[in-house]
């Protein structure tokens, strides 16, 4: 199956939807306001999932606690060969925990998210890829799933597809919710409020993780047609993004110009009614 998730508001709201092969299924949201204290404290604001009708899904706790015990002896992983962070417990409709996100560190450049839902416990490895930045998730050494991110963006709308293995459709709901959360984490742009932003960007990771990307999966595993049809509109979007970059930069130095051939006109002026005074 084929999910995407998009951003439909990003002032003042961050707001989701997501289609599961293109029909509507679920909605999300995420704190927007920027708030800065100490000891990440400010993630006790909780992400959610519903269905379209608002009934709840799923929602994120983070664990204070548990994440400043984790967080006391920095470079833990150093001695002990791993060290959690960023925590959260994820509570369903009944509000009894049902999975948890966290990010695992076990080594130099060896840094992973895993989500425990269930019985499964699956890792999650970040590659960037250039135009895209690439999640791939594992079951044991099973890649099922692959989230794929543009960068490049409109007024902070970011939007993600996420390629999940049939078999595997009971982990709809909490991969979806790990995508939105993901977005949290990486690029919720608190506080902001944009018109006309526009944003394109190119990047490549150098890891342990790159060995967990294979650039054939998507292609392996998913319908060639529909899978081409999204990496053409990608880049598409990406070249309209572009382009309208240009049109703003063109703008800009047209304005600049202008700006100080006025001044350049005033001062010409000012100097000749200095040489020549009127009488």
């Amino acid at each position: 199956m084929i999910i995407k998730v998009e951003q439909t508001k990003s002032n003042l709201k961050n707001k989701f939807d997501i289609k599961v092969n293109n029909e509507l299924k679920y909605l999300a949201g995420t704190p927007w306001m920027n708030i800065d204290v100490p000891l990440n404290v400010d993630n006790i604001r909780k992400c959610i999932i519903t269905k379209t009708d608002e009934s709840i899904c799923c929602v994120s706790s983070y664990n204070i606690m548990e994440n400043i015990s984790n967080a006391a002896i920095p470079m833990k992983w150093v001695f002990t060969g791993e060290q959690k962070s960023l925590i959260f417990n994820i509570f369903d409709a009944q509000n009894n925990i049902c999975g948890k996100f966290y990010k695992l560190t076990n080594g130099f450049l060896d840094t992973k998210y895993v989500i425990e839902y269930g019985n499964y416990t699956l890792k999650s490895y970040d590659i960037s890829v250039g135009k895209t930045r690439n999640i791939s998730i594992y079951k044991d050494d099973l890649q099922i799933a692959e989230i794929l991110k543009p960068l490049s963006v409109s007024d902070n709308l970011d939007y993600y597809y996420l390629f999940l293995l049939d078999e595997y459709s009971d982990l709809e709901i909490i991969l979806s919710f790990f995508t939105v959360f993901f977005d949290y984490q990486n690029y919720s742009n608190n506080g902001e409020v944009v018109s006309n932003k526009k944003e394109v960007s190119i990047s490549y990771t150098y890891d342990k993780n790159n060995k967990f990307y294979d650039k054939n999966w998507i292609e392996n595993n998913f319908n060639k047609k529909e899978v081409n049809l999204i990496y053409n509109q990608i880049l598409e979007d990406r070249k309209n993004i572009t382009n309208s970059i240009k049109k703003q930069a063109k703008f800009i130095v047209l304005f600049v110009t202008l700006i100080w051939l006025l001044l350049f006109i005033v001062l010409g002026i000012c100097t000749i009614i200095d040489k020549f005074p009127i009488s």
